[in-house]
């Protein structure tokens, strides 16, 4: 039987979303408050990959993500002007895990996981700017001066969190907040990004390929790098971005506005200097570009941290609230699923009636189970970011090594390592391993 318990989730985006349809599986109750006025979702593509789609088939959400996503065979990573650098082949992905990595437009997927989540059990315009604890429950006070008490609450309203904040506020009161949850999250990258709408194929034919094979476009003089990825639709995802020169002013605190005040002029005029670019697929980059919605296009602050504290005795943090990754090997909404696999696992165990204390335990296995892999995901997104961005001769030979000399059997044995952890929900029927490299656990 389950426990009887009612959890509020302060954030309705993907980690929320996930988050309720696990509880929901699990039969504890929940509510979902989201700070903005309608529930949608902007950026352009999510790829997810087996440590997070067996889980998701369990959920009874995998024919459905087939129907918005494309499998991955890799990546072709070439220089601006297309002169080849190396490739990267990840089609062995069903064959050995027993499933594809995917990619998928992000509003796709918030769309799928939004229809599987109760309208009532979403409420909006409530954003959480405080809260009151104790060994009855939790109070949510929301900036509309409306209150919401459940048993626990769970943080997964992004790297801005409003509850992770709230707690850090009283923790530092108390001295017990460590040095490094007080320092600001630092900007590290900018990108522009968008999703176009569908071309011709008989243009651009690699839109109907039952694969997508990102193409990786870098600079030679400049830390930015064009992302392109076809995904359903005959559509083609796109991302240009690059590293922020370190500066002592571009903390979350202080440097946003610097960047991002400059508003549409600048964003198009940043896009104007790559149009003319060629691309692997038959177009320029101005062609899918000049196919992009205006409305669509969306300019992006990009940050890392990994905090040290995940939760007080009755509020705990999941998601980017908690561990904040830069965007490169597609690791923020997996380890944010991650977390809720775990979260509501162990919930789940809690006896009928949890106490504080057993809430408490709970979340000191959960930050205990979850924080060195969600550590390891920050610091690798940080080097893959290098890996892309770094220039100079050393940057270029190690780019040459990996890309152009790495056997295919070590990127399978590298792969294989990363893709061991493909963990389900412990009270539902489990999916078969259909993979020859079977989960650890």
């Amino acid at each position: 039987m389950a426990p009887q318990m009612r959890v509020t989730i302060a954030g309705g985006g993907i980690g929320g979303l996930t988050l309720a349809i696990m509880l929901d599986a699990a039969n504890i109750d929940y509510i979902i408050l989201e700070r903005s006025s309608s529930l949608k979702t902007l950026g352009s593509t999510i790829a997810l990959n087996a440590c997070t789609l067996r889980l998701l088939e369990q959920l009874g959400l995998w024919n459905d993500i087939q129907k918005i996503a494309k499998p991955i065979a890799g990546f072709n990573i070439q220089h601006d002007d297309l002169s080849p650098i190396g490739k990267i082949d990840f089609s062995f992905g069903e064959e050995h895990y027993g499933y594809y990595a995917y990619v998928m437009a992000r509003p796709a997927l918030f769309e799928l996981l939004k229809s599987r989540v109760p309208a009532n059990k979403i409420k909006l315009r409530k954003q959480v700017v405080d809260l009151v604890e104790d060994d009855t429950g939790v109070t949510c006070i929301c900036e509309d001066g409306s209150h919401y008490k459940s048993d626990i609450l769970v943080g997964a309203d992004g790297a801005y969190s409003g509850v992770r904040e709230s707690i850090y506020r009283r923790l530092k009161q108390q001295n017990r907040l460590p040095a490094n949850d007080q320092e600001p999250m630092k900007l590290t990258h900018l990108s522009i990004l968008g999703v176009s709408e569908a071309l011709d194929p008989a243009i651009v034919p690699a839109t109907e390929d039952k694969h997508s094979w990102f193409q990786l476009m870098l600079f030679r003089n400049t830390r930015f790098s064009i992302w392109l990825a076809p995904i359903d639709g005959n559509r083609i995802s796109w991302c240009y971005g690059g590293e922020i020169e370190p500066n002592p002013c571009t903390s979350l605190t202080t440097g946003v506005s610097e960047f991002w005040e400059w508003g549409p002029n600048k964003t198009h005029a940043m896009l104007d200097d790559i149009r003319h670019l060629p691309t692997i697929f038959g177009c320029t980059v101005g062609d899918i570009i000049g196919s992009t919605p205006k409305e669509l296009i969306s300019s992006v602050v990009l940050e890392e941290k990994f905090f040290e504290t995940w939760h007080t005795k009755r509020v705990v943090l999941l998601g980017d609230a908690c561990h904040k990754v830069l965007p490169f090997a597609g690791q923020g909404t997996i380890q944010a699923m991650l977390d809720g696999q775990c979260l509501v696992d162990l919930l789940h165990s809690l006896n009928e009636n949890p106490t504080t204390a057993d809430f408490e335990n709970a979340f000191k296995t959960y930050h205990r189970e979850r924080s060195g892999t969600a550590r390891k995901a920050v610091i690798g997104s940080r080097l893959f970011g290098y890996f892309i961005d770094s220039k100079g001769a050393i940057a270029q030979w190690v780019r040459k090594i990996t890309l152009g000399w790495m056997p295919q059997w070590c990127v399978k044995s590298i792969t294989n390592w990363v893709m061991r952890h493909r963990p389900q929900l412990s009270f539902l029927p489990a999916i078969e391993d259909r993979g020859l490299y079977k989960a650890w656990w």
